[in-house]
C-alpha cells in the first residue's frame, strides 16, 4: 500500500510538472530577461566570445565606424559621442542588443490581435509590429525613425519581423558600430520552451557592410515576477544627465 501510494504522487508531481511547462510556441506575451551575456550586436572581437569575427565593412561602413567614439568594449576611449549621453533615442536594433542588462535586463512584449507591440524598460521606449498583412513603406516615401517600420508575419512558429527607415544617428549596439538610414532589419524569434526566447537578427545595409551580418543567438528567459511589479519609468533628462555626465567627467560630447 505504501509503495502503491508513492507510486500515484510521483506520477500527479510528474503530470502536474508537465503541466506547467506546456506552452503556445505562438505566444509571446510576458516580460522576457536577456540570459546570453554578449552585449554587442554579434560576436565581434571584444565581446568576450571565443570565436570572433569582424563586421564585414564597406569601405565607407569602416569609415563610419572609425568616426564612431564609444565608452564600452575594445574602443573604448577617454573621448566619446556615444548618442546616448546627449540622451537620443536609443534606436531599436541597441535596444535589443545591448540596453537589455543589469538592472533592467527586462522588454516585454505584447500581442493585440493586429500588433505586437515591444516595450523596452531602459530609456522607457516602445515599438510596434504590424500583424494585419500590410506590407512595408517604401523608405523614400517617409521619414526615418529610430524605431523604423515594422512588420511581422508567423513562419511555422517563428516570427520573422521585417524592418526599414531607421535613422542613421543611432548605433546598433554599445560597441559603436553603425548603420545607415537604407538599413533593413530582420528579427526572427522562436520560443523554445516555457521560460525561453531566442531571438536571431540580420542587417542588410549595402552603405556600411559589403554583405548582410547577423547577430550571435541571443536567449530570453521568462521574468513572472516582473509582471506583478510597478513600472520604473526610466527615462534620459537631459537637466539630469548632462550635469550627471560633467560631473563624472564621462568624456562625452553631450552638446547635439
Amino acid at each position: 500500500m505504501r509503495l502503491l501510494a508513492l507510486l500515484i504522487f510521483a506520477g500527479v508531481f510528474v503530470a502536474g510538472l508537465g503541466a506547467q511547462q506546456k506552452f503556445d510556441p505562438r505566444d509571446l506575451s510576458g516580460h522576457w530577461d536577456r540570459t546570453s551575456p554578449v552585449v554587442s550586436f554579434s560576436s565581434v572581437p571584444g565581446s568576450g566570445r571565443g570565436a570572433t569575427l569582424e563586421a564585414p565593412f564597406t569601405p565607407e561602413g569602416k569609415k563610419m565606424n572609425d568616426a564612431n567614439k564609444p565608452g564600452y568594449g575594445p574602443r573604448r576611449g577617454t573621448t566619446r559621442n556615444d548618442p546616448l549621453g546627449r540622451c537620443d533615442p536609443l534606436g531599436l536594433v541597441r535596444h535589443l542588443t545591448t540596453e537589455i542588462v543589469e538592472p533592467h535586463t527586462t522588454f516585454e512584449i505584447v500581442q493585440l490581435p493586429n500588433r505586437i507591440l515591444q516595450f523596452f524598460e531602459y530609456r522607457h521606449d516602445w515599438r510596434e509590429i504590424w500583424m494585419d498583412g500590410r506590407a512595408l513603406p517604401d523608405p523614400a516615401t517617409v521619414d526615418p525613425k529610430w524605431n523604423g517600420f515594422s512588420v511581422g508575419r508567423w513562419e511555422n512558429n517563428t516570427l520573422v519581423v521585417d524592418s526599414v527607415a531607421f535613422d542613421g544617428r543611432s548605433w546598433v549596439d554599445k560597441f559603436g558600430y553603425p548603420h545607415s538610414e537604407e538599413m533593413r532589419l530582420q528579427e526572427r524569434y522562436r520560443r523554445l520552451d516555457a521560460d525561453t526566447l531566442e531571438l536571431v537578427m540580420t542587417i542588410t545595409d549595402p552603405v556600411v557592410y559589403a554583405k548582410p551580418w547577423s547577430s550571435d543567438v541571443k536567449r530570453m528567459k521568462l521574468n513572472r515576477e516582473k509582471a506583478k511589479r510597478w513600472d520604473e519609468q526610466i527615462y534620459c533628462v537631459p537637466s539630469e544627465e548632462f550635469p550627471f555626465q560633467r560631473l563624472i567627467q564621462s568624456g562625452n560630447v553631450i552638446e547635439p
